[in-house]
């Protein structure tokens, strides 16, 4: 049986500290961690990840608001082993066996809007959790070089100057704090709303905004309070439980909460209930998550990359997801970048 493609989508949230995100760090921190094979994440037993075919593509030439994407393949080499096989003739054998594979996914993250596309091309590849981790660990080692390279051309500089004041490593990553990313999945309101409506008693719904790329959110008028509140705080989170144990919540307002603050992929959300079975159901934003078929992709970056956004102005045409509005200062640092290019 063939492999059933799907474009998955996902919120790409990286902040620096509490005043960094992508696009501040970009050329020092970001592109150079996703470079061919610039690094390795190898976990014991399990093999080893790492990014082949990266580039900056152009999903929009346009001078005034450029739209620039990272695409590339995320690749998980390893071994699989056997220890036994089934014969119809013997039962049970025992037939020790090694294969090499590398199933790899492709990805394209789209820089204005911080959204992710990812679609798995062969059975086993990698997930977005897993493009998770291994941005994460790769965007850790670079920000170290990073810091350590201009401790170097400090020192350096120094060295022929010593009027200069000390630059130390400390104060270097004040200035550079350790990237901390999340992909939040992109809800799907139907599958949402089909997991809902399974569920015949439903007893909580929790609801936590989570820190964006500081785009300009558009949630409804409740989250949207809620989420000033929370930078009024200085708070790296909100959160809100809805729940009635013995009653139950009002499914349809349950969706209607869910689905607003879901919008945009700034948020986690947990349900919990039954069915008509009375057998517990608990879901999360993984449960309804964003996916579209894809017959085929091309293997060229370029053409691949613009398949794919076509695709996610399609969903966003059709209402099924919502983009952030992409802010002047986020236009004018993709421009600069556009202009290096």
């Amino acid at each position: 049986m063939a492999f059933n493609k799907k474009l998955e989508f996902g919120n790409y949230t990286l902040k620096f500290g509490e005043h960094k995100v992508l696009l501040d760090l970009f050329e020092e921190i970001v592109m150079p961690s996703f470079h061919e094979m610039r690094y390795l994440r190898s976990i014991k037993g399990k093999g080893e990840y790492f990014f082949l075919d990266t580039k900056i593509v152009v999903l929009d030439g346009s001078k005034s608001q450029p739209i620039l994407g990272i695409s590339g393949r995320i690749v998980k080499n390893t071994i699989l082993r056997r220890e036994q096989i089934f014969s119809y003739k013997n039962g049970l054998v025992e037939d020790k066996s090694e294969l090499e594979t590398a199933p790899s996914s492709t990805f394209l993250l789209i820089l204005n809007t911080h959204r992710l596309i990812l679609c798995r091309e062969v059975q086993g590849a990698p997930t977005i959790q897993n493009l998770q981790s291994t941005s994460q660990s790769f965007l850790k080692r670079r920000q170290k070089e990073f810091i350590n390279e201009k401790f170097e051309e400090a020192r350096i500089k120094r060295s022929q100057d010593p009027e200069l004041d000390r630059l130390t490593k400390i104060k270097l990553r004040e200035e550079n704090p350790t990237p901390d990313l999340r992909i939040t999945p992109l809800s799907d309101r139907q599958t949402l709303k089909e997991f809902i409506d399974r569920l015949e008693h439903i007893d909580r719904i929790s609801i936590k905004l989570l820190p964006t790329n500081s785009e300009d959110i558009d949630n409804d008028d409740f989250w949207s309070e809620l989420g000033k509140r929370k930078e009024e705080m200085n708070s790296k989170t909100a959160k809100v439980d809805f729940s009635n144990p013995k009653e139950g919540l009002e499914g349809d307002k349950v969706y209607d909460q869910a689905s607003a603050a879901s919008n945009l992929g700034n948020s986690e959300v947990k349900l919990k209930g039954y069915d008509s079975e009375g057998d517990t159901i608990s879901g999360s934003n993984d449960d309804f998550s964003l996916t579209s078929d894809i017959p085929d992709l091309p293997r060229d970056a370029d053409q691949a990359a613009k398949i794919k956004y076509a695709a996610l102005l399609s969903l966003v045409a059709g209402h099924a997801i919502s983009l952030p509005q992409i802010t002047s200062d986020v236009i004018d640092k993709v421009k600069a970048i556009f202009g290096r290019l």
